[in-house]
């Protein structure tokens, strides 16, 4: 029996100085994973992490950690002393893109491309290559969590064995990751026909994959048309992806979102009238205003223009529960957090009967922090936004309570965990199309890709909101895709993976104590 030494940025919560607990992140969850694939082989595993504060030694999970304090401008130095205490065979499980000098024989991860910026420096993108040939060139492998990274190193770098790059992508626990049990919503007659419809509405999508089954047809207002709901991304006949409909007039310093949910009156057949007004105009640089003075005043003003349909009033004054829209992510720029707040401000003043879930970790203290915070405690919907930090165990029942997930991340994306998650408890997904994201999503089929912008990730989730045939329709398919993604398929490549690799160092079975 052996110890096998992972080296990593992030296992337990150095970030809040909880040294004991595991940090709610998918590098984190995915070291606990592959801890448990080494003790299946018949080893020990140790971590060694940098900490934001003092050094530190915990053990947590079984597993012992050793946290090392650094400077944030030299990050290979503290590589070289994790490296240099590591008592076993070394794995890199992060920071590949730093100019680190690997030691000889090791094995590397990439959890996913985190220089996919649009703007970073073109100077900055051309380093980062040559840091990546060097681990190419130190380490004998490198597993990579989804195939954006592996185009990358074929196309930026060199290297002569096509075997040094192995995809092995993030997986999910199909069999605790279930759909909730169904739960009936409308009184019987109404769900009779509403289940009637739907099958109708769903023998007609697959006979025209094209259809459109319902949602928000694009409008007209001041300064363009926004294309909002099903025809998003199909003005051109191409069936989706990406359209012009964010481009702005030239000069142009707002994001106008035109959704009619203003003034809808005489909606109900039972001659009772429904009112929806709000919404809002942001400026463009709300984000960057809200980052530099967090504690103005927040200010909400202008319209939003859009329609709702009849039918759709009638189904939520019906419902018995509102509808909740997941955000399962960590509260950080890139996961997406403020074009989901931007969103989310839209919607809840559209729609009275939506609640949004925040359920990942947040960095108490930090900049992006204190703005969410702000923003929650100032909202005129505060009590319709919630904000919970769930354990890896529990995160499910969060999944059970929602209709509907985001995975909105701008950049720094592998294959989400809580992607995989959300598709495995059945639940549609609205992603961006930002890394590992597009090897899951198939856009129309078993999710919706939106670009990483606010407006076309607002149409996206009023398109939902609106439809609960497509919901279920896409729900359903996610369920398929991530059975192809079960956990037990990861551990058993891993597994190969890691024989291979221990037995070039020589760590085998009763070889070292």
């Amino acid at each position: 029996m052996g110890v096998v030494s992972i080296l990593t940025h992030s296992f337990t919560d150095g970030y809040n100085r909880k040294f004991g607990r595991v940090f709610g992140g998918g590098l984190e969850r995915y070291i606990l994973d592959l801890c448990s694939v080494i003790r299946g082989l018949g080893h020990i595993p140790e971590v060694h992490q940098l900490s934001y504060f003092e050094s530190f030694q915990t053990r947590t999970e079984q597993i012992d950690v050793f946290g090392y304090s650094y400077d944030m401008d030299n990050v290979p130095e503290a590589f070289d002393r994790m490296a240099a205490a590591a008592r076993g065979p070394v794995i890199y499980a992060s920071c590949l893109w730093q100019p680190i000098t690997y030691k000889p024989g090791s094995l590397g991860i990439c959890h996913g491309i985190n220089w996919d910026r649009p703007g970073l420096p073109l100077e900055t993108k051309q380093q980062v290559a040559e840091h990546i040939q060097l681990a190419l060139d130190g380490l004998v492998r490198i597993v990579s969590v989804d195939s954006h990274f592996q185009t990358f190193c074929r196309a930026a770098c060199t290297y002569t064995d096509p075997r040094q790059v192995v995809l092995i992508p993030n997986a999910v626990d199909t069999s605790y990751f279930t759909p909730a049990p169904p739960t009936r919503t409308f009184e019987q007659e109404q769900e009779d026909e509403w289940l009637v419809a739907w099958k109708n509405d769903l023998a007609s999508y697959e006979e025209n994959a094209g259809a459109v089954i319902s949602g928000v047809q694009a409008v007209k207002g001041q300064g363009g048309t926004s294309c909002v709901g099903a025809n998003s991304g199909k003005a051109n006949g191409d069936g989706g992806g990406d359209t012009d409909s964010d481009q702005e007039p030239e000069g142009k310093e707002t994001v106008d979102l035109h959704l009619q949910l203003s003034k809808l009156e005489e909606v109900g057949a039972d001659g009772e009238t429904y009112k929806f007004a709000h919404n809002h105009r942001y400026s463009k640089d709300w984000a960057t205003d809200i980052l530099a003075e967090a504690d103005a005043e927040h200010q909400v003003n202008g319209p939003i223009q859009g329609q709702v349909e009849k039918k759709t009033v009638e189904a939520r004054v019906t419902s018995p529960r509102p509808i909740r829209i997941i955000y399962p992510r960590r509260i950080s720029m890139e996961r997406g957090i403020i074009p989901m707040m931007l969103a989310a401000d839209k919607l809840l003043g559209a729609f009275p009967d939506l609640e949004i879930e925040f359920a990942g970790e947040l960095v108490e203290g930090s900049t992006v922090g204190r703005v969410f915070r702000y923003w929650h405690r100032t909202h005129p919907h505060a009590e319709r936004i919630n904000q919970r930090t769930y354990d890896f165990r529990d995160i499910r029942e969060a999944y059970h309570q929602a209709d509907i997930a985001v995975i909105p991340t701008v950049f720094s994306e592998g294959t989400s965990y809580a992607c995989l998650e959300a598709m495995s408890c059945g639940l549609p997904v609205i992603a961006s199309n930002v890394g590992g994201l597009n090897d899951l999503i198939q856009d129309g089929f078993n999710g919706l890709l939106v670009p990483p912008d606010e407006q076309e990730l607002t149409a996206a989730l009023v398109r939902l909101v609106q439809d609960r045939a497509e919901r279920e329709r896409l729900g359903i398919y996610a369920r398929e895709t991530a059975l192809s993604y079960d956990l037990a398929r990861w551990r058993s490549r891993w597994s190969t993976v890691l024989e291979s690799f221990l037995a070039e160092t020589g760590l085998k079975e009763g070889i070292r104590g």
